[in-house]
């Protein structure tokens, strides 16, 4: 198996390993990767990304298949898909609840918050399998215009140039998206809603 630099391996590790802390990825699920080159390090079908191990990362191809497709994420389609047609350099999949929560009943997602608005605008959300070519090319159409995005029942996807904003991104999502449920629970409970003036 090709050496895994290890400035890329502790990347992955940290940002794999914040994504759980926070709860946005349960068990086995999500994944991670980061492109030089024509090269892709992403992190192992069925990897723990609470303890990510060295050999949890596994280098590919951009351009073509080799036998190490086999032993990477599921998604692997995907990040290869989002790097064939971004100039992004990181992407992170999670899980976050509130993000896959709404996506059962929105297209898109509209930050209410200021932040969230005024970063991202808004998030599209798409369909497609887990692995699937047609995940992949709605996942990368979505993100040449936009930071993130969610697959409708499944998680989101974000990605940048760098990890660190690829992370702040996904971040951003789920903080909107736990936002908006809060606000449509006092709505509910008798709040009345109140537009920020300057929105």
């Amino acid at each position: 198996m090709p050496l895994v630099p290890k400035e890329v391996y502790e990347e992955l590790k940290d940002y794999c390993s914040r994504l759980a802390q926070r709860g946005y990825v349960t068990a086995h699920g999500g994944n991670a990767s980061i492109k030089a080159g024509n090269l892709m390090w992403i992190t192992r079908h069925a990897s723990s990304l609470e303890k990510l191990r060295f050999e949890d990362v596994i280098q590919v191809y951009l351009d073509k298949p080799s036998s190490f497709d086999a032993l990477s994420s599921t998604e692997t389609i995907v990040h290869r898909q989002i790097y064939l047609e971004t100039p992004n350099l990181a992407v992170l999949h999670a899980h976050p609840p509130n993000s896959v929560a709404l996506s059962f009943f929105m297209n898109e997602i509209i930050p209410l918050d200021t932040e969230g608005y005024y970063v991202l605008r808004k998030i599209p959300v798409v369909e497609g399998s887990p692995g699937s070519l047609e995940l992949a090319k709605n996942v990368a159409e979505a993100l040449k215009t936009h930071y993130a995005v969610v697959v409708r029942g499944h998680g989101v996807f974000s990605a940048a140039k760098y990890m660190d904003t690829a992370y702040q991104y996904l971040c951003m999502v789920e903080h909107s998206a736990k936002i908006i449920i809060l606000t449509k629970n006092l709505e509910k409970a008798g709040f009345k809603f109140i537009q920020p003036k300057k929105f």
